[in-house]
């Protein structure tokens, strides 16, 4: 009998292994349909055809990549490992690199929910904890929602999760082979995510207090063999950034980054480093230039960036009051209930034209509702195998309140909390089905299992308020995008909500007064445009719309009103060639060559790459001002 028992268990020892593959593989199917049906809908969306943001600046560094090559790319300001895989992509593909990019962007979104499947049996001891973590992760809209867009985010999402997957394994088998393998994924998501460098030292921690009983010498041995896969995983960016004349590790934008975080004035989210600062790409000039000028000589990428690190720390003294005040809406940001972005608005598109979103309704206070008794639990029945997760958590956490807070950057921290809550989810069902089988009511537990359920509805309800209210700058690049597409009329519906009530926004009335203007309603446009600037446009801004508005006032005729709001352009901040280019036509315009030729060899001066003012003088010069009142493009 006890030798039958025997054989019949030995039998089923593979069978865990084996369902738990099948589980993985089921979710992964699953969360692969949700995002192709997704991204069959987001082919509507007008930020899929016009890419804005980071997203524009990792697709012109990838093709850049797939036209000149690595050896071509500078000291790395960013981690390299999303562009260089995009511009693989770019390489290969045909006439839809982008669609591609994202079909593929897809995948690694589902294989990042189906490795919560393992990370619960790993670090949690319950695969059906796993289970409902990629069920809740599955359903949290930010999740899917990013990996529409061509970001890092799905790309630190999945490598992080494998490296914790095979930490995990790492610890439990204590094999040399497992044990490199985990410090190369661990030094594939430095590469995806900079700061993930961070977590290395609680990676060896790990595997040192792993969980079977090792000598010393030989749990050194395989740190030592995490570290060792980690630096050979990392040491294709290090050797390019040495090659190229400067000793980076991976990146160099941290200390800019840190600047940007901790600068006084903040309020916990991306505030601009300079107001000249744009995309990434830009930040990254502009960060050297304004660093350089501080030293007088030229620096490297790693004197860049540790002078802003010097500055961030000095804004920091400089009034540790208001520092602690800047943390504490960092943390505000970290636990809001909406949509704390910086870049692209959930709210917004899934309004407009991802309706199927509001069906993925777990919202962020509902991980955390769930993952706060999930994490207590965990940590008291199984704390050797729980804490490095946990500690994975709280590292994320800290990065935040070091750096900034957006939805995109604290993504990470909500989906790692999915194992904590799921294991909550699992650890109440268990112990129902145990009532049941007992022949006890359960009564404590359904309470338990229905206060969860509330939690969640509760906190969807709150969410959707929280995200009721879109930012008017998240209206105005949503109708910029539409504007460069020619959907005048749908630009304007967009707008339409931040240009109501006693102080609309100006920068929303002048995005509207430029819709107008190309729709051919001058007199609407001018009036816009002037609500614009007395309602208070930032100041690299007015130059822009003082010129606009003189050329809406030439069309309708009224020449003394547009002399005036051309002089005041070329009289305010950020006058550019095209500010001179355009104030020349209207001297043209009014029969005024000379005065022309003085704005127009102005505009030269300020771009002599920008071949238009350098034509229009060429032909003032050949056939005189009739011929030459032609529209430049609007700088």
């Amino acid at each position: 009998m006890t030798r039958k028992g025997t054989t019949r268990k030995r039998r089923r020892r593979p069978q865990p292994a084996a369902g738990a593959g099948r589980t993985t593989l089921l979710v992964f199917l699953a969360a692969l349909a949700v995002q192709l049906v997704l991204l069959s809908a987001y082919r509507e969306d007008p930020f899929l055809a016009t890419p804005v943001s980071d997203a524009l600046s990792y697709e012109v560094w990838a093709r850049r990549i797939a036209e000149h090559g690595l050896a071509a790319e500078p000291v790395f300001h960013q981690a390299p490992l999303f562009p260089v895989a995009l511009s693989a992509v770019f390489a290969l593909a045909g006439e839809q690199p982008r669609l591609l990019a994202l079909l593929g962007q897809a995948a690694a979104a589902a294989l990042a929910v189906a490795l919560l499947v393992p990370l619960g049996r790993l670090y949690l001891g319950r695969r059906a904890s796993g289970v409902a973590a990629a069920g809740l992760a599955l359903l949290h809209a930010p999740f899917a929602f990013h990996a529409l867009k061509l970001v890092p985010v799905t790309a630190a999402l999945v490598t992080q999760a494998a490296a914790l997957v095979a930490l995990g394994l790492a610890r439990r088998r204590q094999r040399p082979a497992t044990t490199a393998l985990a410090g190369i994924a661990l030094g594939v998501a430095v590469l995806a995510r900079a700061e993930t460098l961070l977590f290395v030292p609680l990676a060896v921690a790990a595997l040192l207090a792993g969980p079977r009983p090792e000598s010393w010498r030989k749990r050194l041995g395989h740190a030592a063999l995490l570290l060792a896969g980690t630096a050979i995983a990392v040491a294709p960016a290090t050797v390019h950034n040495l090659r190229h004349g400067d000793r980076v590790l991976v990146a160099s934008s941290g200390g800019e980054n840190l600047f940007i975080g901790n600068q006084r004035g903040g309020d916990g989210g991306h505030a601009a480093l300079h107001p000249q600062a744009g995309d990434i790409l830009s930040q990254r000039e502009l960060a050297r230039r304004l660093a350089e000028q501080d030293r007088g000589r030229p620096m490297r990428p790693s004197e860049v960036s540790a002078w802003w690190r010097a500055r961030a720390f000095a804004e920091i003294r400089a009034d540790p009051g208001a520092w602690l005040r800047l943390e504490l809406r960092k943390l505000a940001r970290t636990l809001a209930p909406g949509d704390p972005t910086d870049m692209y608005s959930l709210a917004l598109e899934r309004e407009r034209y991802l309706p199927l979103l509001w069906l993925l309704f777990v919202p962020p206070w509902g991980l955390l509702a769930l993952a706060l008794p999930g994490l207590v639990l965990a940590l008291r029945r199984e704390p050797r195998a729980a804490w490095p997760l946990a500690a994975w958590v709280v590292l994320h956490a800290l990065v935040l309140l070091a750096f900034f807070v957006s939805t995109r950057l604290r993504i990470p921290l909500y989906f790692f909390l999915c194992p904590f809550a799921g294991h909550a989810l699992a650890a109440g069902w268990s112990r129902w089905r145990e009532a049941r089988r007992a022949g006890r009511t359960g009564a404590g537990t359904r309470r338990a299992l229905a206060a969860a359920a509330a939690v969640i509805v509760v906190s969807a309800a709150v969410s959707a308020l929280a995200s009721a209210r879109v930012p008017d700058r998240e209206r105005v690049r949503l109708a910029s995008v539409l504007s460069q597409q020619g959907r005048w009329d749908e630009a304007l519906e967009v707008l339409e909500p931040a240009l109501r009530g006693p102080a609309p926004d100006a920068v929303a009335l002048d995005q509207a007064g430029w819709v107008l203007q190309q729709q051919g309603r001058d007199a609407e446009a001018a009036a816009r445009y002037r609500s614009a600037l007395g309602a208070g446009l930032p100041p690299g801004r007015q130059h822009q719309t003082w010129t606009r508005l003189g050329i809406v006032l030439d069309r309708l005729d009224r020449p003394q009103e547009a002399a005036a709001a051309h002089a005041e352009a070329v009289a305010s901040e950020g006058a550019n060639a095209g500010t001179w280019f355009e104030r020349g036509l209207h001297h043209l315009r009014r029969g005024d060559p000379a005065a022309a030729r003085t704005d127009l060899e102005r505009a030269v001066q300020l771009d002599p790459a920008w071949p238009a003012p350098r034509e229009a003088l060429a032909r003032l010069g050949a056939a005189g001002s009739a011929q030459v009142d032609q529209r430049g493009q609007d700088r």
